[in-house]
């Protein structure tokens, strides 16, 4: 099973970026159930946070449009949705503790305690130089493929 990284998320959703069509192939196969996927909670909020931001996306989408996309993550069967547990905290006390993560690193290192918490094992990210460090997951950047 692969996680479908924020930058997944936000490149299928933003006509205007390079991956746009890279990362809509991935979301599609996802959410047709042609490759088992999921996406964490903390994927959602930050999709949310990008996406809306005019700092962020040259065309950023109004919160309706944006609650929209969130939406048809949630409702979507074949999308898993993994979220944050207390068995998470303690694989990532264990990681931080591992890697020596200080300040916001802490937020891709969470993603890979979520990941795992809920046994999966790849993330598919254009982001790969955030997660290739961790040992313990598999890294997929699709726009190398």
């Amino acid at each position: 099973m692969v996680l479908l990284d924020t930058n997944i998320l936000v490149y299928a959703a933003n006509k205007n970026s390079e991956f746009h069509e890279i990362a809509v192939k991935i979301r599609d196969q996802v959410i047709n159930g042609e490759l088992q996927g999921c996406v964490s909670l903390q994927n959602l909020v930050e999709f949310y946070s990008v996406i809306t931001s005019p700092k962020r996306i040259e065309n950023p989408l109004t919160p309706e449009v944006s609650l929209g996309e969130i939406d048809k993550y949630v409702k979507s069967e074949n999308i898993l949705k993994v979220g944050f547990s207390e068995t998470a905290l303690n694989i990532l006390g264990n990681l931080v503790r591992k890697y020596k993560i200080i300040a916001q690193d802490i937020y891709d290192l969470k993603i890979v305690a979520t990941m795992i918490a809920n046994q999966v094992d790849t993330i598919v990210t254009v982001n790969e130089d955030d997660f290739v460090k961790y040992s313990e997951i598999k890294v997929i950047n699709p726009a190398k493929t």
